[in-house]
């Protein structure tokens, strides 16, 4: 039941418009951030404040939509520059020995959870068939489908057959062969896409949901070994029977 209720959310902000799209997605990037951090004060102490760095993310995320929608080119590079120099500020001012590791940490999690989601609005903005700049669900759509599509297969064969291990010592449960059905499906799901939506070409289709798959496994992966590093099971407990937020969008 969570599970569906998670993907009715991600329906709604992909389906529902820009500011739909914004609403959701940021309120998404600020739990991903809160249960990043909140994950590496387990092992480190973290002088830079945590709220600092995930109204910093959200305000980052702002700017893009700003950005794209036209409104103003200004307040992208200028929150940037801005969060960079109190980070910089940060490390040179606070007399800690270990804030060099939080300034890093901090600036990591801006790398790894706020630019993958503000380059997912930007593909929301980009139609290489009408060559616009509104809004467009559709490879939005598409990357999400086939990242559940890839997740789902992968499961499933790998627990049904799966024997030979992936990489066993950052996620033991994950083998070769539900890596294989994973990429296979997510092709046919594409072939799918195709038939629906001819405008774009087959093989953009299928080059897109194999680099979906290759790279969200990776995704998948990244986060397991950042779970193994702090030694928690999943990064929060928001949706139960699977995790936090992170836990699902670790392949996006």
């Amino acid at each position: 039941m969570t599970g569906i209720i998670y993907i009715l959310v991600i329906l709604l902000g992909v389906l529902g418009g820009r500011f739909t799209f914004l609403l959701i997605f940021s309120a998404i990037l600020g739990i991903a951030l809160f249960e990043f951090y909140r994950m590496v004060e387990k092992k480190m102490s973290h002088v830079i404040s945590k709220a600092f760095n995930i109204a910093s993310g959200v305000l980052l995320f702002l700017s893009v939509f700003l950005y794209l929608e036209g409104i103003t080119p200004y307040a992208l590079p200028t929150l940037i520059l801005l969060y960079l120099l109190i980070l910089i500020a940060a490390a040179i001012f606070l007399r800690r020995d270990d804030i060099l590791h939080s300034t890093i940490y901090s600036g990591f999690g801006q790398i790894y959870l706020t630019l993958p989601l503000s380059l997912l609005m930007l593909l929301s903005y980009t139609d290489t068939v009408r060559n616009s700049g509104s809004y467009n669900w559709l490879p939005v759509l598409a990357l999400f489908v086939f990242i559940w599509v890839n997740d789902t297969a992968a499961y499933f064969f790998g627990s049904l057959m799966g024997k030979r291990k992936l990489l066993e010592h950052v996620s033991p449960k994950k083998s070769v062969e539900g890596f294989i059905a994973g990429i296979v499906f997510t092709v046919l799901a594409s072939l799918l896409f195709a038939h629906l939506y001819p405008a774009h070409d087959i093989l953009v289709w299928i080059g897109f949901a194999i680099v979906v798959s290759l790279f969200g496994t990776v995704g998948d992966l990244f986060e397991s070994l950042i779970k193994r590093t702090f030694g928690v099971k999943d990064s929060g407990n928001l949706i139960p029977g699977h995790g936090g937020i992170l836990d699902r969008i670790d392949s996006l």
